[in-house]
């Protein structure tokens, strides 16, 4: 009989969920039991720094590789006239009554390099205010120096040429006028070749900044000297 009614305590224990096995209850499992994750463990888990570089995807550790210059086009030959591009421009700030600095900026319509001469018979700049011509590489070609360039077209050859702000006559003289604040533009070009301008503004030159010249009072000086003699004496 107590057999019996140890079954049946059994039994009703077992349906309610009850557990009279301790091993069987939470407290009793093992305590790497109790650790558990739905996501898969980390491959470098319990791995040292270095097994973990060495296990990484070879391109993380590599250096980006910088972009390769392309090589600029080898001359081949002389340019023709008609196919160089004159563009000029005026950097930066321009003042009355000062030399001008203007680029000329030298490209090729359609040969990929190309050996060309810089002189005045080869390329004219010319500047103009509205119909008034203004100053002209014709009337002073030596503001040309004569130089071989290469010319390319996907890269530009820049060339500086020099404005003395002064108007040109047929001599070059320097006893014209000043050309006077306000727009202008520098048109310029190869012989044969079309034309091209850029419009800059020549500004009023700004007033220099004077410092005075600290004084000293005569009253202060000679007191000190007569303080001087006293003690002397």
């Amino acid at each position: 009989m107590a057999g019996v009614a140890l079954a049946m305590v059994y039994g009703v224990s077992h349906l309610l969920g009850g557990s009279p096995d301790p091993r069987d209850t939470p407290s009793a499992r093992p305590a790497a039991a109790s650790v558990s994750s739905s996501a898969p463990a980390s491959p470098t888990a319990g791995m040292t720094p270095r097994a973990q570089d060495e296990g990484a995807p070879e391109g993380n550790n590599r250096k980006k590789n910088k972009p390769e210059k392309t090589p600029l086009a080898v001359p081949t030959g002389p340019c023709a006239d008609s196919d160089i591009v004159v563009q000029p421009t005026v950097e930066g700030a321009a003042y009355a009554g000062q030399d001008v600095a203007i680029t000329l900026n030298l490209s090729t319509v359609e040969s990929p390099a190309c050996t060309w001469e810089v002189s005045a018979e080869s390329v004219v700049l010319k500047l103009t205010s509205g119909e008034d011509r203004i100053w002209s590489t014709q009337d002073c070609p030596a503001a040309i120096e004569t130089q071989p360039v290469v010319v390319r077209k996907d890269h530009v050859t820049a060339v500086d040429v020099t404005w003395s702000g002064q108007r040109s006559d047929d001599e070059c003289t320097r006893t014209t006028d000043w050309a006077q604040p306000g727009y202008y533009y520098a048109t310029a070009a190869a012989f044969g070749a079309d034309p091209h301008d850029e419009q800059f503004r020549l500004a009023t030159p700004p007033r220099p900044t004077i410092t005075p010249t600290p004084t000293v009072k005569p009253g202060k000086a000679s007191g000190g000297d007569e303080k001087q003699d006293e003690q002397q004496d």
